[in-house]
């Protein structure tokens, strides 16, 4: 049996390169995608359209997307629909305080545990669970 992950796809450049590694590793890759409201829908289109690009190169990865429906209207944040515009420019300091959507990683993380464990019981065996992360993500 290969062996086994979870991993919070965004779409993104850095949780894109962590499946393209655990693949890399023999790694059989269960990708959760999360849908939270977020302005930015066009990353999980870019998630999607990796995983089919890898499963067309027979690669085992499966990618499913959650819906949060109903968090966007509990979040208090510039990336979520109903929030104030996203600011532009260079990704500094001010700006990134604004695109943080509170206690995310913490969500997407509680989540693909659960997932990892029901995989564990499963199919008896080691599962880990990975995410991409910014370092700059306050």
């Amino acid at each position: 049996m290969k062996k086994q992950a979870v991993l919070s796809l965004s779409g993104g450049m850095d949780s894109s390169t962590v499946l393209v590694h655990l693949l890399e590793k023999g790694y059989e890759v269960t990708a959760l995608g999360f849908d939270y409201g977020q302005k930015h829908k066009v990353e999980l289109e870019r998630a999607q359209q990796l995983v089919d690009h890898l499963q067309d190169k027979n690669l085992p990865v499966k990618f499913q997307i959650i819906k949060l429906d109903g968090l966007v209207n509990l979040l208090n944040s510039n990336l979520v629909e109903g929030g104030n515009d996203v600011p532009e420019g260079h990704y500094e300091e001010e700006n990134m305080k604004d695109t943080v959507v509170p206690n995310r990683n913490k969500i997407f993380s509680s989540i693909i545990q659960a997932v990892a464990l029901s995989i564990a019981n499963e199919k008896d065996c080691n599962v880990e669970i990975a995410m991409g992360i910014h370092a700059g993500d306050h």
